[in-house]
């Protein structure tokens, strides 16, 4: 029992000692950005990937494309928005080209149960459009 009171006294006594750092902040920070055309599918069989093609758009030339957040927002329906970055405002501000960020991108999912299914498409609050996919048996 001594043993194991010292050990915790000299464990305690020991991470009194350790320094907590702050870490440097993010180089970039994550933000939505715009979906400018989407071309979804009609039609694909259970399990097959589904490949959505899609454009965005940023502001400027700062912007880089990370990828897509799809949400499940009801009974066979998705939410989905293009996420990209910028640099951190917090940190000094790199130049950047004014010229819009345009990127054609795949995005790739699958469906194992059959049904129909809503894809919904935001440009932050706004509804860009809405697509619905049927998911047939094989």
């Amino acid at each position: 029992m001594k043993k194991l009171v010292f050990s915790a006294a000299v464990v305690l006594s020991l991470s009194a000692c350790l320094k907590t750092k702050d870490l440097p902040p993010d180089q970039r920070v994550l933000v939505t950005i715009s979906f400018a055309n989407v071309t979804t599918p009609d039609t694909a069989k259970v399990g097959d990937t589904v490949k959505t093609q899609l454009r965005v758009t940023a502001p400027d030339q700062c912007y880089k494309f990370e990828g897509v957040d799809a949400r499940n927002s009801g009974p066979n329906q998705f939410d989905l928005q293009a996420i990209g970055s910028k640099p951190n405002p917090a940190l000094p501000q790199p130049s950047c080209l004014p010229n819009v960020y345009v990127k054609d991108t795949i995005f790739t999912f699958r469906l194992m149960t059959p049904g129909k299914y809503v894809m919904r498409y935001y440009n932050g609050t706004t509804l860009l459009q809405a697509d619905t996919l049927h998911i047939v048996s094989n």
